[in-house]
């Protein structure tokens, strides 16, 4: 089971209590196709992350659903704060050259 954190903020007027999935390698993958677009709008990436990454519920526990679609331009912020930038995720995306592994053995053309 994945760990959660929480988190208590006011969504359209609401005290909310927002937990956030610790996010896995595979987590950050599944998103790889929604940064690869080429553009600086990044509003499906903050849409499944809303969605995937984040679990609502009211004060008592209990799960509400939050309309991800409508909220504010300040709920927006709020709830970003909690998850990483694109700038990160996209830098976790990043594949690097392998690197060579050395050994202490002589070459094949050496026998």
């Amino acid at each position: 089971m994945s760990q959660e954190k929480k988190s208590k903020i006011i969504i359209n007027g609401e005290p909310v209590e927002v937990n956030k999935r610790r996010l896995t390698f595979y987590n950050i993958q599944s998103v790889a196709p929604l940064m690869m677009h080429g553009t600086l709008d990044f509003s499906e990436y903050w849409r499944y992350a809303f969605a995937n990454w984040l679990s609502y519920s009211d004060l008592e526990g209990h799960a509400i659903d939050i309309d991800i679609n409508n909220i504010s331009p300040d709920d927006g912020a709020k709830l970003t704060s909690l998850l990483p930038e694109p700038s990160q995720v996209m830098d976790w995306l990043v594949f690097r050259e392998a690197k060579l592994v050395t050994s202490d053995t002589s070459s094949m053309g050496d026998q």
